[in-house]
């Protein structure tokens, strides 16, 4: 399979006052397509700022970052916006719906600003809201909607502009046992039919033994496990 991702020394220093914090140390990372890259790791050792710099919405401090065999930390905040909106879905921990928009629109909108029709938009979410289980709750606003539920809409909002990376940071950290399992398969499911690449942050062993490599992120660089 051909690389999608690769990253080649990569650093990122935070300044502390007059102390220097070097939170990725000279970090290698090779992905092939379509596969699915899960990094573990405690807390606070930076595995939130590494899956930022994959998906463009941080910059490392030194090193290159190849996406899809371009550069993105050479990028223009601009190109960075479109290239990021072209080729990445986000799935946060916090589902990051907006309260004023019902399920199905805030599924489209990604699609929809990229300048399809309402039309065209709306029924492309409604396809991916079906897909997870939630084409009952088209006209839910969030707060209609369990928390299982909002982020299963968020994982429906990830995969709309047809992203040839998933970004995922502890997508089920804030949900009870039944709601993760649920969200997990989903979201391992719709990654695989669409043949998309997988680089999802978790606490979770159930959900880390999914991916095809395991990684732990300490000391600024990542090992196998």
């Amino acid at each position: 399979m051909s690389k999608i991702i690769e990253i080649d020394k990569l650093v990122k220093k935070y300044k502390n006052g007059t102390e220097e914090l070097v939170v990725l140390d000279q970090l290698d990372l090779s992905i092939d397509k379509g596969s699915k890259i899960i990094i573990t790791g405690e807390s606070g050792r930076g595995k939130s700022t590494l899956l930022n710099i994959i998906g463009g919405l941080d910059k490392g401090t030194s090193g290159v970052v190849n996406i899809l065999g371009q550069n993105i930390e050479t990028m223009s905040e601009n190109e960075l916006y479109n290239f990021r909106n072209r080729v990445m879905g986000f799935v946060f921990q916090f589902h990051y719906l907006i309260k004023e928009l019902t399920a199905v629109e805030n599924v489209m909108m990604p699609y929809f600003i990229a300048g399809n029709s309402r039309k065209k938009s709306i029924s492309k979410a409604e396809e991916l809201l079906e897909k997870v289980n939630l084409k009952d709750r088209l006209s839910f606003y969030p707060y209609q909607l369990s928390g299982g539920e909002r982020q299963r809409v968020a994982v429906a909002r990830s995969l709309i502009n047809d992203p040839a990376i998933i970004i995922a940071d502890e997508p089920t950290g804030n949900l009870d046992e039944k709601n993760s399992r649920i969200v997990e398969d989903i979201l391992f499911d719709l990654v695989q039919q669409h043949g998309v690449t997988l680089v999802m942050v978790t606490h979770e062993m159930k959900i880390a033994e999914r991916g095809d490599l395991i990684m732990k992120l300490d000391k600024g660089k990542l090992q196998q496990i």
